[in-house]
């Protein structure tokens, strides 16, 4: 799999309608930004360990050896954070069995689910769509930012198999809703803003390689 970078949807790129919105649950921001340690995502049976993994000096992000595993960016923003976005990527295997073979069949309105130590962030689909190789390439920086003004969570996996390689890319754009609340029901309320110092910037990968 090999992701030489990737770019916000244009119009008529994202698949929908969703299957339903968790909007109207109560939720509270987590107590802190935390490191991501699980991946659930109901809608297509993804349940999967997330480690860290970091970018080599060529800007290449590599997933995790072990197929079954969700590689989370260390350098790209943790669950609970008010900016910055959540990168996370895994394999597909053409031939079954990769953690993210699954991801092309979410939709808008999709339940996102990341466990941390301090406790489960929400998440909801808001965009699915595909970008060919050159098309990623084009907006690498855009997508791996890890300095965007809101926080969002990114899955990224490869696609279109060949029969000797991967030619496409498929992204899943989330947003945060928080932790849910486990008393009565209510609207979703705005996470309030988490003061955190002054960063120095980071340069993003300009690709991710199987």
């Amino acid at each position: 799999m090999v992701i030489a970078g990737f770019a916000i949807p244009s119009p008529g790129i994202a698949i929908g309608p969703g299957r339903g919105s968790t909007a109207h649950s109560q939720y509270h921001p987590l107590a802190a930004p935390s490191n991501p340690l699980l991946l659930i995502v109901p809608s297509i049976q993804l349940r999967a360990p997330i480690v860290p993994i970091e970018v080599d000096a060529h800007r290449v992000l590599t997933p995790p050896s072990d197929y079954h595993e969700v590689g989370w960016w260390d350098l790209s923003a943790k669950p609970g954070s008010v900016t910055g976005q959540t990168l996370l990527t895994g394999h597909t295997v053409h031939t079954g069995g990769g953690v993210m073979n699954e991801l092309g069949n979410m939709r808008p309105g999709d339940l996102v689910q990341i466990k941390t130590r301090l406790g489960t962030v929400d998440y909801e689909a808001t965009d699915v769509f595909v970008y060919t190789k050159a098309q990623l390439a084009e907006h690498a920086n855009v997508l791996f930012d890890p300095q965007h003004g809101t926080n969002r969570l990114v899955l990224v996996t490869c696609t279109g198999w060949t029969g000797h390689d991967y030619t496409s890319n498929i992204i899943v754009f989330a947003t945060p809703l928080g932790v849910r609340n486990t008393g009565a029901a209510k609207t979703k309320v705005p996470l309030p803003p988490i003061i955190t110092p002054n960063k120095k910037p980071v340069t993003p990968p300009t690709s991710i390689a199987d």
